[in-house]
């Protein structure tokens, strides 16, 4: 074998070996999971960007809306679509995805998510009629999910005993999650089961929580019996109910709070637990070091509580040892209380409380000390709240709470993490981290997002309209156009370089091939016949041709009607939020305003059982 002849064949081997894989790359059905585009959808919907993604999988399917793709390829559509928030059309690519026994789980869970979307915008009965519509084909391991949501969404609309019912017919799906159970004790209650329902809460108080969310709603279950128990004088029970509760946590100050009272208020008798059925043997949640009853641990009271609250000495003339015993218990919750942040009303109220106590035990001259602290703390708040509700009103809370995710396209999946430090987000904490808030900012965001979409759109096009009309030669008359063709010259004049000639004659002799030019008839068909006049077609009429111009002039007249209708939504959106804002920051200044004049009055009256003697 000569050496020419290897290098051929190594080149031949070469090129195969080349050629394979790209002919592999090169053939994929549109739409499929191996389409470039999908696949990139795919990394766009790994990202949260699921405006991209959904952009991107609409260009598929409108470029072949004829064709067939496959489940997944819709599946990819129904979530990047619902993620960001069109439930409209992902709920129906779900419906007609559900007809595919192979992937019922994922549709399932994917219908309850729609369910879950609506629910949280406040839509409940839509939410409740969907998960109705869905129930008899759920999968069992879809089953908790589908109970927890319809049990909410229940309770939203106060149907409290068939919310008890949801909650507890399904038995065979596994353990409940701490949140549904908590939610089935609330249902309970408010159906007139109280005796259930505050077993079902104890149970809840008592859970050995997994995460942070577990030890909320166990801290949340504790303050609801709590208070049930202070409010049905039994504070024997709400005392230890109390404890349970973190030192540091979203309960906490109310439940330093009403430790508090309890301390004052009749112990009462013991309760009975009512059995559920699916009783455990429950936790000790007083050996972790971070809850109440740690922290306020009975050996604190062995120093002088009044010395450790800068309270000078003083004979409580009026109090027996019982009630002095109880007034030293409930200072010790309190005073770490009103050490904490004074806009909770909680604290505010625990400004109060102590000096009500004192001036209630014959103690005058502290109890002023306290309703003094307190006046000045109230016109603190008050101040504060004032300054908060201008800024509010200036248009800055929305735009500083949005800034530093200004272009994130994660839609409903969006959270508000990162907060600005400002006035009013120190004082809407409570108001910010509720679902109905955090919806309201998110439509806004996306309102914003598409806002920017179009005006990207517009200055693009406008970008490409100016490049193509610079790249524009002058006009050339149809007619010269076709005599070029013909490799024949046009008539011109002195007075005008290029004049078209009158018309375009294809003599007998003369034939058009393939390429347009005009070659010599066949010897057979040539004679002395007259030429054959022709007359050029006239250009066809501007609302008939769609070229990369009129492509773009369609795409600014789409921008210029949708432009203004995003910053419409944009605007009106920032306005609800303003609006809930300036709710909120009102009800808060009532607040403060009605615990001022409180101290007030109360110091007051101090005064003047000072001026009739009635003071130590």
């Amino acid at each position: 074998m000569s050496r020419i002849t290897m290098l051929r064949k190594l080149m031949l081997m070469s090129a195969v070996a080349v050629a394979l894989p790209a002919a592999a790359i090169d053939r994929y059905q549109p739409g499929s999971d191996s389409d470039p585009r999908v696949r990139s959808a795919d990394f766009l919907l790994g990202g949260e960007r699921y405006y991209s993604a959904a952009t991107e999988l609409l260009q598929i399917l409108g470029d072949k809306p004829a064709q067939r793709l496959s489940p997944s390829f819709h599946r990819r559509l129904a979530d990047a679509t619902l993620n960001f928030g069109i439930t409209q059309r992902a709920e129906t690519i779900y419906r007609e995805l559900a007809i595919d026994r192979g992937n019922a789980l994922s549709v399932a869970r994917a219908r309850i998510q729609v369910a879950e979307y609506l629910y949280q915008r406040g839509r409940y009965r839509e939410s409740i009629a969907d998960l109705e519509a869905v129930r008899n084909s759920l999968p069992k391991e879809a089953l908790l999910d589908w109970q927890d949501l319809m049990g909410r969404a229940l309770l939203a609309q106060r149907r409290y005993g068939e919310a008890a019912s949801v909650l507890t017919e399904i038995k065979d799906a596994g353990p409940q999650r701490a949140f549904t159970r908590y939610n089935l004790g609330v249902a309970l209650v408010k159906d007139g089961r109280v005796a259930q329902g505050l077993s079902v809460l104890d149970r809840v108080g008592q859970i050995d929580a997994a995460d942070d969310d577990e030890l909320a709603i166990r801290d949340k279950a504790n303050l609801v019996l709590g208070y049930h128990f202070l409010r049905q004088q039994q504070a024997g029970t709400a005392v230890n109910v109390f404890q349970r509760i973190r030192s540091e946590g979203p309960f906490s100050n109310r439940a330093l709070l009403g430790l508090g009272w309890a301390y004052l208020a009749p112990a009462g008798g013991k309760q009975k637990k009512v059995p559920t059925g699916d009783e455990k043997a429950p936790s000790s949640t007083l050996k972790t070091l971070s809850t109440i009853g740690v922290l306020l641990r009975p050996g604190f009271l062995d120093d002088d509580i009044y010395q450790r609250a800068g309270l000078s000495a003083f004979r409580l003339t009026k109090a027996s040892a019982d009630e002095e015993e109880g007034l030293k218990r409930a200072l010790v919750p309190w005073l770490e209380l009103i050490a904490r942040d004074p806009i909770d009303p909680a604290v505010q109220e625990g400004f109060l409380a102590i000096p009500y106590t004192l001036d209630r035990l014959g103690a005058h001259l502290q109890a002023q000390q306290y309703y003094e602290q307190a006046i000045r703390a109230l016109e603190a708040s008050r101040k504060r709240i004032d300054e908060s509700i201008y800024y509010v009103k200036s248009g800055r809370m929305v735009s500083t709470m949005v800034r530093r995710t200004y272009n994130a396209e994660s839609g409903w999946a969006w959270e508000l993490k990162d907060l600005p430090d400002a006035e009013e987000t120190y004082y809407l904490q409570s108001v910010i981290v509720g679902n109905r808030f955090q919806e309201q900012l998110k439509n806004y965001r996306d309102a914003l997002l598409l806002v920017r979409s179009l005006e990207g759109w517009a200055k693009r096009a406008e970008e490409l309209q100016g490049a193509w009309l610079g790249k524009q030669q002058p006009d050339v008359p149809t007619d010269v156009l076709v005599a070029r063709r013909l490799n024949r010259a046009p008539e011109t004049s002195a007075a005008a370089p290029v004049v078209p000639t009158p018309a375009v004659t294809l003599r007998s002799s003369e034939s058009l091939n393939a390429s347009g030019r005009a070659t010599a008839a066949p010897a057979a068909q040539a004679g002395g016949e007259q030429p054959l006049p022709l007359q050029a077609a006239s250009a066809p009429a501007a609302s008939a041709f769609v070229g990369p111009f009129e492509k773009l002039e369609a795409i600014k007249t789409r921008v210029a009607v949708l432009l203004p209708q995003a910053k419409a939504i944009s605007e009106r959106q920032s306005r609800m939020i303003d609006k809930m804002a300036q709710d909120n920051l009102a009800e808060q200044r009532r607040l403060t305003e009605k615990y001022l004049i409180e101290a007030r009055f109360a110091l007051a009256r101090v005064y003047d059982k000072q001026m009739r003697g009635e003071a130590p």
